[in-house]
């Protein structure tokens, strides 16, 4: 009897974590499973441009705004916070490099990723979740039309190419952030803070930046409309819903940057 306790709890125990894993493994291979049919449609040209530049337009118009707010403060507080201690160092010709690299290499990317996806990414979980629930989509079925060509791909695609382009325009309007601060607070003309930029700065640098953009772009699109159809009930399933695929976007986000950082080292 004393044997048989510990390992009736260690047993309940694994199968506790079993049960609670087993959801996150099935929603991934769902995720894995839309990439490559939307990939398949994709690669044979069965994509429709309309609904695919419809969302482009969505996806940008609804987060471009707040995107370049957030990265336009970012930049100034980096350089807020190491301009000073440069100045007084002698070292004030690194700050445009080190604020250029900071927002190149990690914060315009992600956080342009985790803008869109918490405003438009939860925004199509809700919009799939909502016709998933309203049999919509079985309706689609109906017709012999694949919901994931229709409604997945042109979000994936849109999300694709929307990303990295607004990441760009986060970038410009960080390193103008920077260069705002850094006249304000240390007096540094902007001509030795664009000359520090353009010398630390390389053509690898822009690449890996692009590169996780693109990543994350189709990641977070995959994940909340995957997270969209799988939405079962009413509309609190659909709050539900969107609640997780925020979550879920930021957490692949995050997995993903540390896997791309880790290749391109």
């Amino acid at each position: 009897m004393q044997i048989s306790k510990p390992i009736e709890f260690i047993g309940n125990l694994v199968i506790g974590i079993f049960k609670s894993i087993l959801p996150i493994i099935e929603f991934i291979g769902q995720c894995v499973t839309n990439l490559f049919i939307s990939l398949k449609y994709l690669l044979t040209g069965k994509v429709s441009l309309k609904n695919t530049l419809l969302q482009a337009a969505q996806i940008g118009y609804d987060s471009i705004g707040i995107c370049l707010v957030i990265i336009f403060i970012t930049g100034a507080v980096i350089s807020l916070q190491v301009a000073r201690y440069f100045y007084m160092s002698g070292g004030e010709a690194y700050v445009g490099g080190l604020v250029s690299l900071t927002i190149l290499k990690e914060l315009a990317p992600v956080f342009t990723a985790m803008v869109i996806s918490a405003r438009a990414g939860t925004a199509m979980a809700s919009e799939l979740g909502n016709m998933q629930i309203t049999d919509q989509v079985d309706a689609m079925k109906t017709l012999h039309v694949d919901p994931i060509k229709y409604l997945v791909l042109p979000r994936v695609l849109a999300s694709a190419i929307v990303v990295p382009m607004v990441t760009m325009l986060s970038i410009v309007v960080g390193l103008l952030g920077g260069m705002f601060i850094s006249k304000i607070s240390i007096g540094l003309h902007q001509h030795r803070f664009i000359n520090s930029v353009w010398l630390y700065t390389h053509v690898k640098d822009v690449r890996e930046c692009l590169l996780k953009a693109l990543i994350f772009g189709i990641a977070l699109a995959v994940v909340c409309a995957t997270q969209g159809l799988n939405t079962r009930g009413g509309a609190k399933e659909v709050g539900v819903a969107v609640t997780k695929s925020a979550i879920w976007t930021t957490v692949v986000i995050l997995i993903l940057d540390y896997l791309v950082t880790w290749i391109m080292q």
